[in-house]
């Protein structure tokens, strides 16, 4: 596979980039009075605003030959449609099938993966509202109050960075934190002010073996047990964001209380997938699919 920055496109873009000299954006408005008009785009409510960068009509045709060159339009269809895109492990990339609400078929190695898809849909779906119904009760039957996700990377920065952008639009029924450090400080000064009776822990982890993630779960599970006195409890207190099930089963959480994360998923877009549980919890789930 040929390398892009080997290609003619970037050749000439990097050209341009050591010998201009770019102007100031003031005069380049000036310049141009459509400047703003022929350099930005709406989608709906989204406006993409390019017009202040310090780019100009050659290097935007520079760039879209690059693209050309790159085969981005071919890279993007075969992604829709299943291929092993992600040529370093061999997988698919279709976390677009999370969002997909056409019901339109999606294939990895030959099976419709939107039937599995919409059945963890609707089991997210159920389990939020059990919770901020108050359906789902702690081992004293108090109701939850406090949502503690653990998880590190993708397992943690999606759902940490939208529960804090729209926290706003987030009522008060339910809060949500965030351990990813394995130093015992963060989890501890987390779990301080909480009463065990009304936490619910998020494991996230796709194989439930990631060492800082499961040690924050043992030291949850040891501070629930100082107040529970009762291996029962784990099944109302911890719920599981993984596809490894046997480590599921031996920390003690049942099939029932676990969700499922497919390996076509990558980390930084896991937050349409069972990963976003804390969102969907935190803002209610019309709010989280949504965003």
């Amino acid at each position: 596979m040929s390398r892009i920055y080997e290609s003619d496109a970037w050749q000439t873009l990097l050209q341009r980039a050591n010998t201009a000299n770019p102007p100031h954006l003031r005069e380049l408005f000036a310049a141009d009075p459509e400047r703003f008009d022929k350099m930005s785009l709406r989608v709906q409510n989204i406006l993409l605003d390019y017009s202040k960068n310090l780019i100009d009509d050659q290097t935007l045709n520079d760039l879209l030959d690059l693209a050309n060159e790159a085969k981005v339009d071919d890279w993007r269809r075969r992604m829709f449609q299943g291929d092993r895109i992600n040529i370093t492990e061999g997988r698919a990339v279709l976390h677009t099938a999370l969002r997909n609400r056409t019901n339109t078929p999606v294939y990895v190695d030959g099976k419709n993966v939107m039937p599995a898809v919409n059945n963890e849909l609707a089991r997210i779906k159920k389990f939020v509202n059990q919770v901020r119904r108050g359906e789902w009760r702690g081992y004293s039957g108090k109701r939850i109050t406090d949502v503690v996700n653990l998880g590190i990377g993708g397992s943690d920065l999606g759902p940490r960075m939208v529960t804090q952008a729209l926290k706003p639009y987030a009522d008060d029924r339910i809060r949500v934190h965030f351990v990813s450090n394995v130093d015992g400080v963060e989890i501890a000064n987390t779990l301080r002010p909480l009463n065990p009776e009304r936490v619910l822990f998020v494991v996230a982890s796709k194989t439930f073996t990631t060492s800082e993630t499961m040690t924050n779960a043992h030291t949850a599970r040891n501070w629930l047990m100082s107040s529970a006195f009762d291996e029962r409890a784990v099944a109302k207190h911890f719920i599981a964001v993984s596809s490894n099930k046997e480590a599921i089963k031996s920390f003690g959480i049942s099939a029932e209380n676990s969700f499922q994360m497919w390996d076509w998923v990558g980390g930084r877009f896991s937050l349409w997938s069972a990963i976003g549980l804390p969102i969907a919890l935190y803002l209610a789930l019309a709010s989280s699919k949504s965003y």
